[in-house]
């Protein structure tokens, strides 16, 4: 048969060479062995008697030992071995077959470090022997990775430690993958290290551990029995009826600062509660800037959103009251609870809402309650948390230089200088995209300078670090900047910008881009069942003339369809009273994929608290997304996430249908009549429009184009230089 044997360089590797004997009930497997050999030597592209994982020989000559001249070797040992039976024969060769297929399929999808050939074989032909003895495989596994480790054991499952082993491999798994492990955890309550694994998410994801403490399942009662303290701290805040609001608080309860007794009194009331978050917020803030890792913070900051948003709604309902009125919810509010409103209600905040000709918005509120009205001191009340979306926001709504004159020039440059460094340390790119969105908005002559100054220092500094994310983030708002701010049209700008990162045009879509293989173009908007839905699809089907389009309806879904000009098919699920308007769209989504049919035009009309289903149903065909209230980083970064190519319009509020209506409506035309998706053109003829209306020139202010979503343009860049690299 022919085999596979490593020799120095120059030599036949893949020779015909002299084997025991096999008998014809085995060849089958040593076959299949050596193909997989075959396969691995050819995985980069060809059969060079070398199992090539990288660059360095080194590495890749021992690769090559461990997977042919390793291999053949065990291959031998195992016919030669008088102890063993033709069962036992097949049961160590079969091992080793799967052994190699799975290093292979592994490999191919990149979930195995392909250099870790050498230690899996080695290894592997410890545990053979030890098998073969009747010894435990288990303390073998010590030194091995997660995913190595994986397939070594598969082939020993009825070796006497596999047991054990499984929960040497769980623990390896488990610390690494601490988010999701939970699931697993049931699976393993007998192994001693669950305990461990439990207070190490404890750490981290204290609620999941809360998720599970209060269930009536095995895994709670082995969640109660625990004996770390921050998991028994947990059970504790179980036993309350308020335990999701208590939760957040567990490091003031852990430091004895507080009761859940003293806790639940506060949570019940919703004033006293959203109050209460924000100084422990501020208190975890300052702990985490002294090097501390606060359990409950990222709790808090959920909960301390989901509330603010509940304020912001109630103000942005009342736009058209009187400011008495309208901010009576906030009218007790301090500079700190006013500033956590607005941080955290970036993506359903109205211009108006943060500030108006009356002074009574919440930044004017804000800064008026501060004495001295000074924005540095207030950064400094609440530990600097957020400022950057703070000053983000603050250019994008005009009040940037309002805010920085507050304080003392130098004070002013130096909160400049931070916002703009240590953008590589971050865990993403929020921060990054939240100083590329505020480029667009900054009109101060000196501080573009200034701002351009900072960046190129910073640039230089990563580069000099050789931090190759660093120098992929500056290098990119260094680019952004000067084109922003350069000479020129937006269209020429626009085309600047895309050529310099590499990039489709960003100030227009081609048609043909739209059209499937037949030449029609589908578009899929979503609509949701509370009375702004409703209203919004009443008025959205208002753009539809009889003579120009036919409407059909079923029980789920309307379908609106071009009778005139190129063949549009467009499909709106009914705003159903909750929950029917999520069945409508799952119902519809249903359709689509059962058609086959992809839209190139995905809508959202609704409060951004109904996006994420609208990010569940979006499709990777998308080139034009148009998001209400829905410009946030996270929400930028899903939709190019799965659609890489989309052209994004989004709003700085929540999305108006005096707005929407004429920007669908031009859009809805220049697709039906196939026309080239012009952003300049449109923006400036819809400039136009509104000019003569001052408060629907407000509004499609707040809306920001493809061609000037700076952030989009920089996650679509970053993410094409990142994949080039890698």
């Amino acid at each position: 048969m022919v085999v596979l044997l490593a020799a120095a360089p120059g030599s036949q590797l893949f020779a015909q060479q002299a084997r025991p004997q096999i008998p014809i009930g085995r060849q089958g497997i040593h076959e299949s062995i050596d193909r997989e050999q075959v396969a691995a030597d050819k995985f980069d592209g060809k059969q060079d008697n070398t199992v090539s994982v990288g660059e360095d020989a080194t590495i890749n000559l021992e690769v090559t030992n461990a997977l042919i001249t390793q291999v053949d070797k065990m291959q031998d040992q195992i016919e030669l071995d008088s102890a063993l039976d033709h069962r036992l024969k097949m049961k160590y060769l079969t091992a080793i077959n799967q052994v190699l297929h799975l290093y292979n399929q592994n490999r191919s999808y990149h979930k195995i470090e392909a250099a870790d050939a050498p230690d899996m074989i080695r290894v592997f032909q410890q545990m053979m022997q030890a098998d073969i003895q009747g010894q435990s495989v288990a303390p073998l596994l010590d030194g091995l990775t997660y995913e190595t480790a994986n397939i070594v054991l598969q082939p020993f499952s009825g070796n006497p430690g596999f047991k054990d082993a499984k929960g040497i491999l769980f623990a390896k798994y488990a610390f690494n993958h601490l988010e999701t492990i939970m699931a697993d955890v049931p699976q393993y309550l007998e192994y001693p290290v669950t305990d461990s694994v439990v207070a190490a998410v404890a750490r981290k994801y204290p609620n999941q551990v809360l998720t599970y403490a209060t269930s009536y399942t095995p895994t709670a009662a082995a969640i109660r029995k625990n004996p770390d303290p921050i998991v028994q701290q947990i059970v504790q805040i179980g036993r309350s009826e308020q335990s999701t609001r208590i939760l957040p608080f567990i490091d003031e309860l852990l430091d004895g600062s507080t009761t859940i007794a003293s806790l639940e009194k506060i949570v019940a009331n919703d004033d006293s509660y959203y109050k209460q978050m924000v100084k422990s917020t501020i208190k975890l803030q300052n702990r985490k800037l002294s090097g501390e890792t606060p359990i409950g913070l990222k709790a808090m900051q959920e909960n301390l959103q989901a509330k603010s948003l509940l304020y912001i709604r109630e103000v942005d309902d009342l736009h058209e009251e009187q400011p008495p009125v309208r901010f009576r919810i906030v009218k007790d509010f301090t500079p700190q609870e006013l500033y956590y409103l607005i941080v955290n209600g970036q993506e359903e905040l109205y211009t108006s809402s943060y500030t108006n000709h009356n002074g009574a918005g919440l930044y004017d509120q804000m800064m008026a309650r501060m004495k001295p009205p000074r924005g540095d001191s207030l950064l400094m009340l609440v530990g600097f948390d957020h400022f950057k979306k703070f000053l983000a926001m603050a250019a994008g709504f005009n009040t940037l230089d309002n805010f920085l004159k507050s304080m003392e020039p130098e004070n002013a440059n130096y909160l400049m200088k931070k916002f703009v460094s240590n953008l590589e340390k971050t865990e993403d790119l929020e921060d990054a995209v939240d100083v590329a969105n505020s480029f667009g908005s900054i009109r101060d002559p000196k501080l573009l300078d200034f701002l351009r100054s900072e960046v190129q220092k910073n640039y230089a500094f990563v580069s000099k670090k050789k931090d190759r994310r660093g120098t992929v983030i500056y290098s990119l708002l260094s680019s952004l900047f000067e084109t922003e701010a350069g000479a020129g049209n937006d269209s020429s700008k626009a085309t600047d910008m895309a050529a310099k990162f590499q990039l489709p045009p960003i100030n227009y879509v081609n048609f043909n881009t739209l059209q499937n293989d037949s030449g029609r173009v589908y578009e899929q908007v979503f609509f949701y069942g509370d009375k702004d839905g409703q209203e919004s699809f009443a008025s959205f089907m208002t753009n539809f003339p009889a003579g120009d389009w036919r409407i059909v309806k079923n029980a789920s879904w309307a379908t609106i369809t071009s009778l005139k000009g190129q063949p549009v098919t467009i499909y709106a699920n009914l705003p159903i009273d909750e929950p029917g308007d999520k069945e409508a769209i799952q119902k519809l989504s249903d359709f689509l994929d059962e058609k086959d049919i992809h839209p190139t035009i995905f809508i959202h009309r609704g409060h951004s608290y109904h996006v994420n289903t609208t990010m569940d149903n979006l499709q990777s065909s998308a080139k034009i997304v148009v998001l209400g209230s829905c410009g946030g980083y996270h929400n930028l970064a899903t939709v190019l996430n799965k659609a890489p190519e989309a052209h994004i319009i989004s709003s700085k509020q929540v999305g108006t249908r005096r707005v929407n209506e004429p920007i669908l409506r031009n859009l809805e035309e220049d697709v039906r009549q196939g026309k080239r998706i012009d952003w300049v053109a449109m923006w400036a003829n819809l400039s136009k429009r509104f000019a003569g209306d001052a408060t629907s020139r407000d509004l499609f202010n707040d809306y920001v184009p493809p061609h000037k979503n700076l952030g989009a343009i920089f996650i679509k860049a970053y993410t094409q230089i990142m994949k080039e690299n890698k």
